[in-house]
């Protein structure tokens, strides 16, 4: 029986480690420094390729109160009183993209596979080979060592560094009278906005990303916060105005990695401890989980090599973090030209079945099986 260390308590760490005790071939040990779930509200997207992943983790044992099946994404301009258009997903028959808040995932995975009997609430200081050596200076020996401890990781070899990108996050939670259906999508001038249900109890999340030239060493994101009211207030349709009474707001700044980093030797990185992106394609959950996913494969296989694992994800998670980039760019134009062609394309993107399809299929129909 091998033994595996898993650094690191968020979605990707736990969902590895839910396979890895499910199938009982290997004995677990979790690091964790923080606390575990502290039950903030913070929405997460899981479109098929995630789903399909988790529907073999028993997630249809999850109360169905506490996620939501979208219909569609709505598309909004700012500068148009109007939406641009609806993206439904009809398409997607029992492929269902899903909404909830990620302190529900996590305890889920805790519950469902009695991890807490798993996890050591201590902090990792350092990794030497096959040793994963604690802040208290106590050391452990594994067979395996899996990073998963986010995209500050200090675990990572120096020349694996988060770069600023420029922009900021904001995000909180509202409650509201009518059930949404939809995700909506504002895009506005150097920001834009996602707000979607996160349950079948009326509650919401929303995410605004925002250009700033702010340097996040002598900033504190914190406080931006407190601004956002004044910042966007006169901004935001009426509808979509009372994301800025919220008095629950987060905001932090948003980095990227330099590059993508999948371990070496017998230490492997998974989620945004590797591969750290801007999160404007809402598949940063979704791609910690495929990683997992595709790691717990790798492990059970005779074949366990961090290049074998690099191979099989690598170029996925390039395309879809320069496709993360490219969003941004495309939500935030302000030229009337550039927002006539953008808003063009996209109606005709969702007017047709077929082309919205093609548009997701990329990422919506992977599975990792059939790259193995």
């Amino acid at each position: 029986m091998k033994k595996v260390a898993i650094v690191g308590a968020g979605i990707s760490g736990l969902v590895l480690a839910s396979f890895l005790k499910k199938n009982d071939n290997c004995q677990i040990t979790i690091f964790e420094k923080d606390i575990i779930n502290n039950k903030n509200i913070n929405g997460i997207q899981i479109s098929p390729n995630a789903l399909h992943i988790l529907n073999s983790l028993d997630f249809d044992r999850l109360d169905q109160t506490k996620f939501y099946s979208v219909k569609g994404i709505n598309f909004f301009d700012i500068f148009e009183k109007e939406k641009i258009a609806s993206m439904k997903f009809n398409y997607l028959n029992s492929n269902q993209y899903l909404t909830m808040n990620r302190s529900d995932l996590i305890d889920f995975l805790i519950k469902n596979y009695s991890l807490e009997k798993n996890i050591i609430n201590k902090s990792v200081s350092e990794i030497i080979h096959n040793r994963v050596i604690l802040k208290d200076k106590s050391d452990f020996e594994f067979d395996i060592i899996v990073v998963a401890d986010g995209i500050f990781s200090k675990l990572r070899p120096a020349y694996v560094r988060p770069l600023y990108s420029g922009f900021c996050a904001y995000r909180g939670f509202f409650s509201n009278s009518v059930q949404e259906e939809y995700i909506n999508l504002l895009m506005g001038k150097n920001f834009h906005l996602v707000v979607y249900p996160i349950d079948q109890m009326k509650n919401n999340s929303f995410t605004l990303v925002s250009k700033t030239k702010k340097n996040p060493d002598d900033d504190n994101y914190n406080n931006l916060a407190t601004n956002f009211n004044e910042m966007f207030q006169d901004l935001l349709p009426e509808r979509f105005k009372k994301v800025c009474i919220c008095e629950n707001i987060k905001s932090w700044p948003i980095y990227s990695l330099n590059k993508i980093f999948y371990g070496n030797d017998n230490t492997f990185f998974i989620g945004d401890s590797a591969h750290g992106f801007i999160p404007s394609r809402a598949q940063g959950a979704a791609q910690a989980i495929e990683d997992s996913f595709a790691l717990y494969k790798i492990i059970s296989s005779k074949n366990l090599s961090v290049r074998r694992f690099s191979k099989l994800r690598v170029d996925r998670v390039k395309k879809i973090k320069e496709k993360s980039e490219n969003n941004l760019f495309i939500f935030h134009q302000s030229l009337l030209i550039n927002r006539l062609i953008r808003n063009f394309i996209i109606r005709i993107i969702c007017k047709y079945k077929f082309l919205t399809k093609k548009f997701n299929s990329f990422i919506f129909d992977y599975k990792i099986e059939r790259n193995l």
